[in-house]
């Protein structure tokens, strides 16, 4: 991080998109994953019509809301904003932007440190988890399970985890919008 600080200083940035850089790298990362997946002899049915998965991504829902919940009642809120906060299941940069728009930049701010939070604890906990609980530790990276945090969730358990996480934050990305968007419609 520190070098692509110093990097950065001497980067014009007109032409040195970071954005469209670092989507590149995740876009290969996951075309890498892909294939080791096919190499090892997993197909896409195998891999999308996973119960596994699906009942990870389903127990993270609602276990968010409950959180959610429980949340809003402590902090005073409206129990839809403790929902919508909580339905951003770790995608930082997708809840920090909805929770700005409808509810103003210090609750987006808010969003965006608790997602950011809920990744890097992840992290952090995948490695630990895996070995005894490899259903938490997938589920703890919830929507980022197929992307950002699923090459710790291999290293950690292995080709046969990457399927079930796939499909779990498959799931659980697409909810994250949907339900961020319902439940500010009713703050």
């Amino acid at each position: 991080i520190l070098t692509g600080v110093a990097v950065g200083q001497f980067l014009d940035p007109s032409w040195f998109s970071v954005d469209t850089l670092s989507e590149a790298a995740l876009m290969l990362l996951l075309l890498l994953i892909g294939i080791q997946l096919r190499n090892s002899g997993m197909g896409l049915r195998q891999i999308l019509l996973n119960r596994w998965g699906l009942t990870i991504a389903s127990v993270v829902l609602v276990s968010s809301w409950a959180g959610g919940l429980v949340a809003a009642w402590a902090l005073h809120m409206p129990l839809s904003q403790g929902l919508a906060f909580a339905s951003g299941y770790g995608w930082y940069s997708l809840s920090g932007i909805l929770i700005s728009d409808q509810l103003g930049p210090v609750l987006g701010s808010a969003a965006f440190i608790n997602d950011l939070a809920r990744e890097l604890l992840a992290i952090v906990m995948i490695p630990t988890l895996m070995r005894r609980f490899p259903s938490t530790a997938i589920g703890y990276g919830a929507a980022t399970a197929m992307d950002f945090t699923l090459p710790m969730l291999q290293r950690a358990g292995g080709i046969t985890v990457v399927p079930v996480a796939i499909v779990s934050g498959f799931i659980l990305s697409l909810a994250a919008p949907v339900c961020m968007l319902a439940f500010l419609s009713l703050s």
